[in-house]
């Protein structure tokens, strides 16, 4: 996964499906199966929420429980639904699904090393919980990876578009280890580090805050303004690094991934969370063909 908290942590042995979201985004790439048609189900929980490497402050994220169904045909067509649901949500009163996404795309089939995807996606924000992302409405994106014998090596670049308009990239870097468990199951554990850069306008909307300004008028009275400040969003940087380790049990058509991760956020704009930690993921998902 390039942009975790969304896909990689349900579905974590398929192809081609991206975090974060949180998570999310948030991440892992597997060897592209045969191709034949594909529909699964996927859920999945983490102790925090993500999304392109920046979170909301801990007093205001106790983490989401979210859910997504895929469907892969063998000539290379992908989509996929995801809803999420905020732990957070009685607290701040909102909606029991706070954020969802309807993804759209190609991906590359075969045997080749070389691997690809071309997406577009619509993003759903109804809840203050999902406020990181809450500017974003379309994600246009594309990734590449390279299966090398020694490590997987993967790129993608998202172009989103909606009140605001950011440019992520994302490098990945990971390397597989298989284990036989039972019969024909496999333990796999992939150490995983992730570098993302882009703009942040999407991150510095989230910050922005509201005052009313009172102003007199000539010859009496007054007017009462509403304005929106906004910090500055950083030119186009670093956003930070994320250290996983996926460990993913594969028996059948079921597979159950746990994955902790680290966090190291970097260029975080004034008023923005800046501090590293630690996440947890749980996920499990069901093939049915």
């Amino acid at each position: 996964m390039l942009k975790c908290f969304i896909y990689c942590a349900f579905l974590g042995t398929l192809p081609g499906l991206r975090p974060a979201l949180a998570a999310a985004p948030a991440d892992t790439v597997a060897t592209p199966a045969a191709p034949v048609p594909r529909l699964t189900i996927g859920l999945a929980s983490a102790t925090r929420t993500t999304y392109l490497q920046r979170a909301p402050a801990p007093a205001e994220d106790k983490g989401y429980l979210g859910t997504t169904l895929t469907y892969q045909a063998p000539k290379g067509f992908i989509g996929s639904l995801y809803l999420n649901h905020s732990y957070n949500y009685q607290t701040i009163s909102e909606p029991f699904i706070n954020y969802g996404e309807l993804m759209a795309g190609w991906q590359s089939v075969g045997n080749s090393d070389t691997y690809w995807t071309v997406q577009y996606t619509r993003l759903f924000v109804y809840g203050e919980s999902a406020l990181v992302q809450s500017s974003l409405r379309n994600d246009f994106s594309a990734s590449v990876s390279q299966f090398f014998s020694f490590a997987t090596a993967s790129l993608s670049a998202d172009v989103f578009v909606g009140s605001t308009h950011d440019v992520i990239l994302t490098a990945e870097l990971s390397h597989r280890f298989e284990l036989p468990v039972f019969g024909h199951d496999t333990l796999s554990i992939e150490p995983t580090v992730e570098l993302g850069a882009g703009s942040q306008h999407f991150y510095t909307s989230s910050l922005a805050t509201t005052s009313r300004v009172r102003t007199r008028k000539r010859g009496g009275g007054s007017t009462v303004a509403t304005v929106t400040n906004e910090p500055s969003a950083p030119a186009f940087s670093t956003l930070g690094y994320t250290l996983s380790v996926p460990v993913t049990l594969a028996a059948g058509r079921y597979s159950v991934l746990a994955t902790p991760s680290y966090l190291l956020p970097l260029h975080v704009p004034t008023g923005g969370y800046d501090a590293s930690f630690f996440y947890f993921t749980l996920g499990m998902s069901r093939t049915f063909w």
